[in-house]
């Protein structure tokens, strides 16, 4: 069995079409047709749609694979030390986990089948902010060091990159995480960030707080004045590094949006993204190693920040993206340093096994008709106008499609909307999509127009209409 450098055994990535999980099928209407798939005409009537019906979900036994985790101490040298193997354990709380909002209960789900994460909180949440899964994900916590998201964040926006700046002598009085810069030190803005984000230095920090606002008071001031600005309702910030500090706190589903908005800066992205960074100081050239150690070992990684103190545990934001699905996966309050990029990468397998790019529909696909009302009985053909492929998470179930048409006056237009495709699971609308004419009709000549006002009046007379 392959090992990464995280001591984790490398899962094998099966081919789309041999997983268990996470499969979607083309099912023929005329073989095994949805109730719940149909089409609304003008008159309100539900006619079944022909074509394929599409299906989502568990296509067959949802086996978890049984994994024992190798955890691998690595001395500075990069020599293996000691291994340990151990299967995880599954957290106590696991049984208060939601899927989208639901229980794997309601959702069938067995627990079997569940990420197997042992963090105190946490989510798993796309890139567009859908939340995923979740465990206490509005909880207030500690954040540690994942506070230096926001640090960053505010620099980014308040300063210059290639401005320089001078370590002060406050720098060194905070200790624990540390990137060695001494006072007198003098950098870019760039490359101190850079010691903030990827050595996650708390002397960093405070030489970021102090430079761009004066003191580490006014900059969390800064700090706190943006976690408003995005909507960041319980998270509050008593300093710049993380530390422990009365009132110092966040939550999942804060932090998740703080990561979001971060990563979106090309910059930050940038830095946090590195497996190593090389910076400048005083004309010497320093080696950093990232604290993030995804970063260069599970495919797809992006970032974004580690931390660690006593109350909040070992935590970490990872983000990674494969085939244009973007996800984030926040770690909050483990017991072991390598457990938390564990859960991290859970989450991620997880996520990128059930929540994948699915056509709901393509563009001149016909799937339904539209009656013009200067004829009798004509109807003019509608195609969907553009294609929806869309991320779906298929262990919330089927999706319904429900068709949508208008009556319509001659003269029609090739092109012209004359109805709309609406796609939803579990009652959420997931997509929609116009229908358009796929051929001209004109408007009926005189003749014509006698001919039908003569049947018309017949049909009404006989009761045929």
């Amino acid at each position: 069995m392959a090992y990464s450098s995280l001591g984790v055994p490398e899962r094998a990535h099966a081919p789309d079409h041999e997983r268990p999980l996470g499969t979607m099928r083309i099912i023929p209407a005329n073989q095994h047709p949805l109730e719940s798939d149909r089409v609304t005409s003008p008159s309100g009537g539900v006619k079944p749609l022909s074509g394929p019906t599409i299906y989502i979900g568990l296509t067959g036994a949802a086996v978890k694979r049984g994994l024992q985790l190798a955890l691998v101490l690595v001395l500075a040298t990069g020599s293996a030390a000691a291994t340990v193997v151990g299967s995880p354990v599954v957290a106590a709380g696991a049984s208060g986990d939601l899927v989208k909002g639901f229980t794997p209960g309601e959702l069938d789900i067995p627990q079997q089948a569940m990420p197997e994460v042992t963090a105190k909180a946490g989510l798993l949440a796309s890139g567009d902010g859908a939340i995923l899964w979740s465990r206490k994900a509005d909880q207030k916590r500690a954040m540690a060091s994942i506070t230096k998201i926001m640090t960053a964040v505010v620099a980014l926006e308040e300063s210059d990159l290639d401005e320089k700046v001078e370590v002060p002598r406050s720098s060194s009085f905070v200790g624990e995480s540390t990137a060695y810069l001494k006072p007198g030190d003098t950098l870019t803005m760039r490359d101190l960030l850079a010691a903030l984000l990827v050595k996650s230095g708390n002397d960093a920090a405070i030489a970021v707080a102090e430079h761009v606002a004066g003191s580490e008071d006014a900059f969390v001031a800064k700090m706190n004045a943006k976690a408003a600005e995005l909507g960041l309702t319980n998270t509050r910030f008593a300093n710049a590094h993380g530390l422990d500090e009365p009132g110092h706190r966040t939550t999942a589903s804060d932090l998740s949006v703080l990561a979001r908005y971060a990563m979106a800066n090309p910059e930050f992205r940038r830095i946090v993204g590195a497996k190593e960074v090389k910076i400048k100081v005083d004309g010497r050239t320093e080696t950093l190693e990232n604290t993030n150690l995804l970063i260069g070992n599970y495919r797809g990684v992006s970032g974004i920040k580690t931390g660690f103190t006593d109350d909040a545990g070992y935590c970490v934001i990872d983000s990674a993206e494969r085939d244009g699905v973007a996800l984030y996966a926040v770690i909050l309050g483990t017991k072991g340093e390598l457990q938390r990029f564990r859960d991290a990468r859970e989450l991620l397998d997880w996520g990128f096994a059930h929540y994948r790019p699915q056509q709901l529909a393509s563009t001149g696909t016909i799937i339904g008709e539209s009656p013009v009302t200067d004829y009798l009985d004509l109807t003019v053909p509608a195609a969907v106008n553009e294609d929806a492929r869309i991320p779906v998470l298929d262990v919330l179930g089927p999706i319904t499609r429900t068709v949508t048409m208008t009556t319509v006056d001659a003269p029609v237009k090739k092109g012209e909307r004359i109805g709309v495709a609406t796609f939803t699971q579990r009652g959420e609308v997931i997509a929609t999509v116009p229908l358009v004419a796929t051929e001209d009709v004109a408007e009926p000549n005189p003749v014509q127009k006698v001919g039908i006002a003569i049947v018309r009046g017949w049909r009404r007379l006989t009761g045929a209409e």
